[in-house]
């Protein structure tokens, strides 16, 4: 048997306890003399996998801290630490040390899969494109890297690449529940969902479907499957595919404000209400379920809460202009002229009224329509329209 380097028994002995070290060293030289029978392995490194095996992250750093010092440009300890800290979440870290791996051996297979997946957790989806490129280039196409590189063109916006990403999925894995699930999303996003084609959305419906036939625990297909077919106005089954979806998981957010909506299509104000609520308890920076909770509210008559969620909507700030055009409506409720028309000012200011179609909205909205043959209504709509008079 090849003798042990006296510096790597020491090392693994003192970083076990005493009462461990005869057994595990006796374990340890027996599975180093067949491992050597081969060919060699550095028992320092052996340790280090056996340390990230058990996830005790830090100390495989540690202990590969200590190899890396005189094995600076070992590729397989580089992407071991590496692959702690991107375990550990700590992405600056991780991606110094990827980089460093990477600059050494660009074509790192596990290395350059794990630059991607870093980036993807981070949402960065442009900067994990390249790497999964590469991957792809070194191994060959993959159905889950294909999936994932499908994601990152779909979060880009790019969603001719995102179908053809996800359809190439499909053809090497017909049982692949998310690439149906995805591709069901990029269909009707293509559009935006709000402006998708029946067609789209009735074909998005069936991916869905097929998605939830392959793994029918899978809440996201419900999820998504219930949007669409409330987008399609087929309330009974979007209200199932919703409900189940929050059976699942209790914390999406979306299901739980999809029932919102549809519960207000159905003019069911404090059901609706009730999950407009916990929407907002799981994702309480989304400015559009304050606006429809507030738009419920004011239905509701309940002039002071939806201003508060109006108020809310506007302070963060995504659509201010729709904010304020609702503001001004709780004004028109109460008939306080000059408050509704300042805000009716400010959603002219922040580009609501640069669609003209919008003024036949405010023609016909009816918390100013006492207003509909005032001289101040007539000129204020006058000014939104072509600007104040000088």
């Amino acid at each position: 048997m090849q003798v042990l380097k006296e510096k790597h028994v020491n090392f693994i002995l003192s970083k076990l306890t005493h009462f461990g070290r005869i057994i595990t060293l006796s374990l340890f030289l027996l599975s180093y003399s067949f491992t050597h029978a081969q060919k060699e392995v550095d028992p320092m490194l052996e340790f280090a996998k056996q340390q990230v095996a058990q996830e005790a992250y830090y100390a495989a750093i540690s202990t590969l801290d200590s190899y890396l010092s005189y094995n600076k440009n070992d590729t397989s300890a580089l992407y071991w630490k590496a692959h702690c800290f991107y375990k550990l979440k700590n992405f600056i870290a991780a991606e110094d040390n990827y980089r460093t791996l990477l600059k050494i051996s660009p074509r790192n297979f596990a290395g350059n899969v794990d630059m991607a997946n870093m980036y993807i957790l981070q949402k960065k989806y442009k900067d994990a494109l390249p790497y999964y490129n590469t991957a792809l280039s070194i191994n060959g196409i993959d159905a889950s890297i294909v999936n994932s590189r499908g994601m990152c063109y779909y979060y880009n916006e790019k969603f001719e690449l995102a179908i053809k990403d996800f359809k190439q999925v499909i053809k090497l894995d017909p049982t692949n529940y998310k690439a149906y699930n995805n591709l069901g999303s990029a269909t009707y996003n293509n559009q935006n969902i709000a402006n998708a084609s029946k067609v789209d959305l009735i074909t998005a419906e069936e991916l869905f479907s097929k998605a939830v036939e392959i793994k029918p625990d899978f809440p996201l297909s419900y999820r998504n499957r219930g949007v669409v077919r409330y987008y399609l106005e087929k309330n009974d089954e979007a209200y199932k595919d919703l409900m189940k979806t929050i059976l699942l998981d209790p914390k999406d957010e979306n299901a739980q404000y999809y029932l919102g909506k549809l519960l207000y299509r159905q003019k069911k104000y404090p059901k609706a209400i009730q999950f407009y609520d916990n929407a907002i308890s799981l994702a309480s920076d989304r400015p559009e379920i304050y606006i429809d909770r507030g738009v419920c509210y004011l239905d509701m008559k309940n002039i002071e809460e939806a201003r508060n969620d109006f108020f809310k909507a506007f302070q963060l700030g995504q659509d201010k202009g729709y904010a304020a055009y609702q503001l001004a409506r709780t004004y028109g409720a109460e008939s306080m002229k000059n408050n509704a028309f300042n805000y009716l000012r400010d959603a002219k200011k922040y580009g609501l009224f640069n669609d003209i179609n919008n003024f036949s909205v405010l023609a016909s909205d009816k918390y100013f329509e006492e207003w509909a043959k005032d001289k101040d209504f007539y000129e204020l709509v006058q000014e939104l329209k072509f600007g104040k008079k000088k």
